[in-house]
């Protein structure tokens, strides 16, 4: 009953998301007004009637919060030691005073901070610090300084960038070493960032990204082996749709020495940039040592599913009609968003309102995951270890734990 209630409390707060968030464009640019909407947190296979829908949000009777979210943007962290240039967005708990625990958040193979929004919005909406930064990689940020790339191209370069790799780890120890600069350049974070509660997640080549910060080794082609890239600083890590062994210098033994809480997220229909299957990415829960691991795996989701965009754009036949001349669409094809199915389906799926259901678990399964390890919410981190989520998916979710 308790995880129930746990459960029930979460989608009455995001009730509380319907609020107006001001939106500031930059740190010295005067703030502009907009709203910002977002679901119930949590939607089941089947639609929760309007009356369902007011019956569970009057059983909230939780002390915490849902805050307004203002986001701060075209921040740039001056890395002298590499001459590099990091932009950096990030999306935080507007107008209150306290501290709230600071999530880097790194976007897959040529993304860039204006992605990943309907993510981090609500985890900031949700009491956390949410910084985005703009890795190298990032096609926008290449086109800016004039080089022409694309999908296809970044991913090409992702699999035997060991640069990159490194790069990417140490942008992350960068901006935690950087938060005071960032407050410099952003008063309205002074004062709010935990800086001793500190969550690294991220997507695809986000999430090895993540890995490698959370204490992954990698053998470095005709370098290095078992090389770390870990920071003492980070207290957990949260992968969606990550890499396992035998790509990016990733081996079996890589995980050998994972210590810290891990929540790994992958589906059904979610492959690999080599076309592996949903197996091969729960490898960094698999060969992880037990303790405080997680592995969320949701029928039907695809590698794309995990960012929000599809829930937001009608569903993936939308997508395909909209993407069919794209470049880079027979790749997002070949990674399992195409209507064809992908890896490992089981049945057919409902178009948007099944991708809005999937991307309302993954912000069950995170946000849980945040609060049980970086606000120390026991009754999260029991709702994480029972059957809820499965429950109440209809068992499009499972959680395994160890």
């Amino acid at each position: 009953m308790k995880n129930k209630n746990f459960l029930k409390v979460r989608i009455a707060r995001c009730f509380a998301l319907l609020m107006p968030i001001t939106l500031l464009i930059s740190p010295t640019v005067t703030a502009c007004s907009s709203k910002w909407n977002d679901n119930h947190v949590f939607a089941q296979s089947s639609p929760t009637s309007v009356s369902d829908r007011s019956s569970v949000a009057s059983t909230n009777t939780s002390n915490q919060q849902v805050y307004d979210v203002g986001i701060v943007d075209n921040i740039i962290l001056n890395d002298a030691q590499r001459n590099r240039q990091i932009p950096i967005k990030v999306s935080y708990p507007e107008g209150q005073q306290g501290s709230f625990p600071v999530i880097i958040f790194s976007h897959g193979a040529g993304a860039s901070k204006d992605d990943y929004a309907p993510l981090t919005r609500f985890w900031a909406s949700q009491g956390y610090i949410c910084i985005q930064p703009t890795h190298a990689d990032s096609i926008a940020l290449n086109r800016q300084q004039g080089n022409s790339e694309n999908l296809r191209e970044s991913v090409r370069q992702m699999l035997g960038d060991a640069k990159g790799w490194k790069d990417r780890a140490t942008d992350v120890s960068f901006i935690i070493s950087s938060l005071s600069e960032l407050e410099r350049q952003a008063p309205q974070l002074k004062g709010k960032m935990n800086t001793q509660r500190i969550g690294v997640g991220g997507h695809s080549y986000g999430a090895y990204t993540a890995q490698l910060v959370g204490g992954a080794t990698i053998d470095i082609p005709g370098g290095a082996k078992a090389q770390s890239f870990a920071d003492r600083r980070v207290r957990a890590v949260l992968l969606l749709s990550p890499q396992g062994a035998g790509q990016q210098g990733l081996t079996r033994n890589s995980w050998a020495n994972f210590k810290l809480p891990m929540m790994t997220m992958t589906g059904s229909r979610d492959r690999g940039a080599q076309g592996q299957g949903p197996e091969w990415k729960e490898e960094p829960f698999k060969y992880s040592p037990a303790g405080d691991k997680y592995l969320v795996f949701i029928e039907g989701a695809t590698h794309f599913s995990f960012s929000g965009r599809l829930a937001q754009g009608g569903g993936e036949a939308q997508t395909q009609a909209q993407g069919q001349g794209r470049p880079g669409w027979r790749l997002r094809e070949h990674f399992g968003g195409g209507q064809g199915g992908g890896f490992g389906t089981r049945r057919r799926f409902g178009g948007g309102q099944q991708e809005e259901n999937i991307f309302n678990y993954v912000k069950v399964a995170s946000i849980s995951f945040w609060d049980a390890y970086l606000k120390q919410d026991s009754q999260a981190k029991n709702y994480l270890k029972s059957d809820g989520l499965q429950a109440d998916s209809n068992g499009d979710v499972s959680v395994s734990s160890k």
